[in-house]
């Protein structure tokens, strides 16, 4: 673990950078960030069934042009896991995480008042889940706790990331990604 990964990170540090996790606590909104795993609605899901907040806002549009947006995907997963259409919003035409927060804060704004929202849950996969927060923190309201709650997936996790090269792969560009964000002040 000693050994010097990404410009002078060890294995252990660039997983506690980005591998974030919060136990799930009462929320006023989950914000459920698409993607193409079924593992980000189970999770939003399972959080919403245990009582931790009243709704889900799927944020994602259609970025493999398949015809389908994210959102819509992830909110027939989250129908069928028992979620109920009137505690699911969508937001179909973010193409990337910004775009997920840049159009959910006025989404939220509309519907509940940001004034309203105390803590958002926040669900995407394990790897992703710093830019998640920062972005988030960097566009939304100051004061408004960010809970990162990742998805339960097992083929890249903090706990294995490095084992395979795919995982490797994962990580590294998305270490690029906070970087890029953060050179251009969205985080």
């Amino acid at each position: 673990m000693s050994q010097r990964l990404y410009e002078g990170m060890s294995l252990q540090e660039v997983t506690e950078f980005l591998f974030l996790s919060d136990p799930p606590e009462p929320a006023d909104l989950i914000l459920l960030f698409g993607g193409k795993r079924r593992e980000r609605a189970e999770k939003a899901a399972a959080l919403y069934r245990a009582g931790w907040a009243p709704r889900i806002l799927i944020t994602g549009g259609d970025k493999a042009g398949t015809g389908v947006p994210e959102a819509e995907e992830l909110k027939a997963a989250c129908l069928q896991l028992g979620v109920p259409e009137t505690a699911i919003w969508t937001e179909s035409q973010s193409l990337h995480t910004l775009e997920n927060v840049l159009m959910s804060v006025p989404y939220v704004d509309a519907r509940l008042g940001w004034e309203n929202v105390k803590t958002v849950i926040a669900v995407s996969s394990p790897v992703h889940m710093r830019r998640v927060r920062q972005t988030l923190a960097r566009h939304i309201p100051r004061g408004v706790r960010i809970l990162c709650c990742p998805d339960d997936r097992t083929d890249v996790s903090r706990s294995n990331w490095w084992t395979t090269e795919e995982g490797r792969l994962q990580v590294f560009r998305e270490l690029e990604k906070v970087r890029t964000y953060a050179l251009q002040g969205e985080i």
